[in-house]
């Protein structure tokens, strides 16, 4: 058994043809070599590889003077321990080339004995120059990219500890290297993003999902708060077990409050906005001239109120109140004070009505009315004389008045069940024939129409 396997170890190391079926194109060169003689035997390739004729490097000594001095002990000491228990090494390791070029080989070797004790390794050198070249350049690639990026990328194990970060991710948040090292995510994280973060973890963990991003808040290590938006995918093990995540940090701070003020921006346009819409629904509902209820306004209440009234079957009172002689007023002071007259009582009538469902408004012209609800009669006929009296102490001149030297009123009183079949209009007009009555009658006093009898 030992023969047969020595025979076919020498077979491998001397038949360029095996080599060659079996690596293709690959730059290769196989040889044996006897420790007892200390004979190096290249039998392919070496040549080609090392650009030296086999006899240049046919022992030992010669093999170890091409080697790397950096990489020679390395090598001499795993083939010391592959004779000492029969078995092999690979390495990788520099040689030098001609033309003082180094390249990467990548060795393989194997102790053989044959059937008599004799004890030879053999071996294959592979070129791997423009592997490791490729892979350092891809790995400068790589960490130029890691470090250089201008977001935040860090790795993060499946506890939570931060193991890679770039500059980026340190400047970021505020701390060096070897202090995120000694933290976690969480340690960072603000803990109200805490826990929807630990779940999209635990769903990535759970295969529920391939990655995840949100954005959410970071304390710096001066406790300030940054914003980031934060994607994150999971790393696997060759075995598929979770090895670690890669997050990408993209600090988000200014916009986020750019954001804001453009919410608190859109915020303050709102409310001026509702604000002017009340003004203009105000002054919509308002006469310009005296400031009170205007007769779109009047309807708008009386309607409400006779819903109401009828509903919940209380009476409902109004009285209409007109000025005397108003042109008169307007021809003999003009008619700039006979606005300020009409502002003045506007102004009485408002205090009249001091209930909250009470309203005085302007009628039209030189008239007023007021709206009582839940008023019966009499209540509207004290209101009514109330009036009365406040417009005789307010005084007003009125030089082209007939009937006194002061503005007075006339008013017509009436008050109402309201019923669903029935309409407010019966309640305007009884007030408007009791008004009729006492400026028909003299003027300067109050009519009343009574109760007013609606349908049922």
């Amino acid at each position: 058994m030992r023969r047969e396997g020595l025979g076919r170890a020498r077979m491998f190391s001397l038949d360029p043809e095996i080599v060659a079926s079996a690596f293709g194109n690959a730059r290769l060169a196989t040889w044996e070599w006897n420790p007892t003689s200390d004979q190096l035997r290249w039998t392919s390739g070496q040549a080609e590889i090392y650009s030296r004729p086999c006899q240049e490097i046919n022992c030992s000594a010669a093999w170890e003077s091409v080697i790397h001095p950096e990489d020679a002990e390395r090598v001499r000491k795993a083939a010391e321990f592959a004779l000492e228990t029969r078995t092999g090494f690979r390495e990788q390791f520099r040689v030098h080339g001609k033309e003082g070029k180094t390249l990467w080989i990548l060795g393989h070797a194997r102790v053989v004995e044959d059937a008599d004790g004799a004890v030879c390794m053999v071996g294959m050198n592979m070129d791997v120059t423009d592997w490791v070249e490729a892979l350092a350049s891809a790995e400068l690639r790589f960490t130029a990219t890691f470090e250089q990026a201008a977001v935040g990328i860090a790795h993060v194990g499946t506890d939570g500890r931060w193991l890679h970060v770039n500059r980026r991710c340190c400047e970021i948040l505020g701390y060096s290297r070897e202090e995120l090292k000694g933290l976690t995510f969480a340690d960072v994280t603000h803990p109200d993003d805490l826990d929807a973060d630990w779940a999209q973890v635990r769903a990535l963990l759970a295969r529920e999902r391939s990655t995840y991003s949100m954005e959410k808040r970071y304390f710096t290590k001066l406790r300030g708060l940054v914003w980031v938006n934060l994607t994150v995918s999971l790393v696997l093990t060759p075995g598929g077990a979770p090895d670690y995540f890669i997050s990408v940090i993209e600090d988000i701070t200014a916009r986020k409050h750019l954001e804001t003020e453009r919410d608190e921006l859109i915020q303050a346009l709102e409310r001026r906005v509702e604000e002017r819409t009340a003004d203009l629904a105000k002054l919509s509902m308002t006469d310009a001239l005296t400031g009170i209820a205007n007769r779109r306004r009047m309807d708008e209440q009386l309607r409400m109120e006779w819903d109401r009234a009828a509903r919940s079957r209380n009476p409902i009172s109004v009285v209409l109140i007109d000025v005397d002689h108003f042109k008169g007023l307007n021809d003999g002071l003009g008619h700039a004070a006979a606005d300020r007259a009409l502002t003045s009582i506007a102004a009485e009538l408002s205090a009249a009505a001091r209930r909250p469902g009470d309203l005085a408004a302007r009628y039209g012209g030189d008239e007023f009315i007021l709206i009582l609800p839940e008023t019966n009669h009499e209540g509207a006929l004290t209101v009514a004389k109330e009036v009365q009296k406040a417009i005789d102490r307010l005084s007003l001149p009125h030089p082209g008045s007939p009937i006194h030297n002061k503005i007075t009123v006339s008013q017509g009183v009436a008050t109402v069940w309201p019923t669903k079949k029935a309409s407010e209009n019966c309640l305007l007009l009884a007030a408007d024939r009791a008004l009729y009555v006492a400026k028909e009658t003299g003027r300067n006093r109050i009519s009343s129409a009574g109760l007013v009898h609606v349908a049922v």
